[in-house]
């Protein structure tokens, strides 16, 4: 029985938390039709609290240092908007717990409604029969049953049984989800990660999180006897301050650290010190402290190598901006990236996977003017790139609405780099996309219901926003009906074709043969990129 919450437990609870969400991610993301059926809710969610929750080290084992490591990193790494909301009230939970030793029943209640108010805050627009709905209705109930005496475990197990009944009621909140004939996928996320919390208290074993790779991998032949490195290490270490050792002066050990480096933090809790600092002179750093004690852990970063590594990641374009703005684009992969930078961007980030909140600061950070205009090019990637915006104080930062990467193609080619007045520049940049009509087409590995339509195992569909365009079983006459469909309705003449590489240009070529059969008119193109999130975009001007 659990009745408070302390550090090492809010840690475990997290963990558990991911770890049984983990074991049924297909689950949710077979769910997902809502904001678009892409299939990513649960992975999104996975990977944004598994990553948040590894920045969190070993050694820290109070709550307020807890609670605070994991509040950051889980905002930094959120993934899509699945990732920044459940970011978000996780955030809320968190900050509760900053400036106590242990949290009881009451507190953690307290914490649950700071989580749901950060959670439906993140969101411009709030969606009611979303995980928004699970997580207020769940807290709003264990919050009216609450009593004194009651442990955190009961309140945690009074939430699963209440989130439940939300999740169920959520098709009748939400149309899509009715018509779809399934429950909200964030909301089922949500029963899945308290349930977790729940195992542990209950002492359930459950299998840790596997992740592809933990560490990134690195290339060590980008250097050579001839290579700079500019950037020194990152340097951290924690020290067990020894009564056999030197006495120790807080002060005095600062000013020491300070002339090695900068970035400097030094912590002392009681007995132990921990240290954070940039510097180019590592084995000074620990030859210093080890005066004074013996080492619990200790991390050397070498940060040229980090800054290679991350120049892989975000491209700039090679001359220097000096106008009253930059332009940040998302590509999917490394020939959109070019394709990107040479259009006009000045800084193109390669996600081949959904990409997080620091992957937006890391590229502000590379731009030189005031003003930063960001093409997201992904509907999930709009709310990450929303919370890097807040948190950014460099320069202000305009999101576009841009969904996919058909818009930002379409827009850059049109945006006046010399222009002063930002506002002109967003309408603009607005008055393309929105003349455009996009349709993706993707396959989903399971029988749904969209809408009124069944759409069966291995079939293929396009989709527009929230509209249904077509359906087969084979992708060339998909992608048929999809531009023959569109071109009768729009009438738009200009048809750009967005697929990936593996898929032959003969199979392009049958496409637009038989659209000219058809008695269809426009005028073509295409686009070959190495990787796509669906199986083909195309564009309609």
């Amino acid at each position: 029985m659990a009745k408070i919450i302390d550090g090492i437990c809010f840690k475990n609870m997290v963990d558990y938390a991911v770890r049984n969400l983990h074991m049924h991610v297909k689950t949710v993301n077979q769910l997902n039709v809502f904001p678009v059926p892409d299939g990513d809710t649960g992975t999104n969610m996975v990977t944004t609290i598994h990553k948040g929750l590894m920045a969190v080290e070993e050694s820290l084992v109070d709550l307020p240092s807890v609670s605070r490591k994991f509040a950051r990193s889980v905002v930094f790494e959120a993934r899509g908007n699945s990732g920044v909301i459940v970011s978000q009230f996780l955030k809320g939970i968190s900050e509760k717990f900053y400036d106590v030793d242990v949290a009881d029943g009451k507190l953690f209640i307290e914490a649950l409604e700071k989580g749901v108010q950060y959670a439906y805050s993140s969101v411009a627009t709030p969606v009611e029969g979303t995980m928004l709905t699970v997580v207020k209705d769940a807290t709003a109930a264990v919050k009216k049953e609450f009593y004194p005496e009651q442990t955190v475990d009961q309140i945690i197990a009074s939430f699963v049984a209440h989130a439940r009944v939300s999740l169920e009621n959520t098709p009748k909140l939400l149309s899509v989800l009715q018509e779809s004939g399934v429950v909200d996928s964030g909301g089922a996320g949500i029963v899945y990660l308290f349930e977790g919390m729940q195992k542990y208290l209950d002492d359930e074993p459950l299998d840790r999180v596997q992740t592809k790779q933990e560490t990134a991998s690195i290339d060590y032949d980008a250097f050579n006897r001839s290579s700079r490195f500019d950037y020194g290490y990152c340097t951290e270490l924690l020290l067990q301050l020894l009564d056999r050792k030197e006495p120790f002066d807080p002060d005095a050990f600062r000013a020491s650290l300070a002339e090695l480096g900068n970035s400097l933090v030094v912590s002392v809790e009681q007995d132990k010190v921990r240290v954070h600092i940039h510097t180019h002179f590592p084995e000074k750093v620990f030859a210093l402290a080890h005066r004074f004690g013996e080492f619990l852990s200790s991390k050397i970063e070498n940060m040229t190598v980090q800054h290679t590594e991350l120049s892989k990641r975000i491209l700039c374009s090679n001359v220097k901006n000096n106008g009253p703005f930059s332009v940040v684009a998302v590509a999917c992969d490394e020939k959109m990236q070019r394709l990107f930078v040479d259009m006009g961007a000045d800084v193109a980030i390669c996600c081949s996977e959904n990409i997080s909140t620091k992957d937006y600061l890391d590229a502000f950070d590379l731009c030189s003017a005031k003003d930063i205009f960001v093409f997201p090019n992904s509907s999930d990637a709009i709310l990450t790139a929303m919370q890097a915006k807040k948190l950014y104080q460099k320069a202000r930062v305009t999101v576009i609405n841009s969904r996919t990467i058909a818009e930002c193609y379409a827009a850059l080619p049109t945006i006046d780099f010399e222009q002063t007045n930002i506002e002109s520049v967003t309408y603009s940049i607005a008055e393309v996309i929105n003349s455009l009509y996009i349709a993706s087409i993707v396959k989903r590995d399971n029988s749904i219901r969209y809408g009124d339509k069944q759409i069966s195992r291995n079939e293929y569909y396009s989709f527009s926003g929230k509209e249904l365009i077509a359906i087969h079983k084979h992708l060339e006459e998909t992608a048929v009906q999809t531009i023959c469909k569109v071109i009768q309705q729009q009438h738009q003449e200009i048809v750009t074709i967005f697929y990936p590489s593996h898929i032959p240009e003969d199979t392009i070529t049958s496409i637009l043969e038989a659209v000219a059969q058809r008695g269809i008119s426009a005028e073509f193109f295409s686009v070959a990129t190495d990787s796509l999130p669906c199986l083909m975009t195309i564009s309609f001007e």
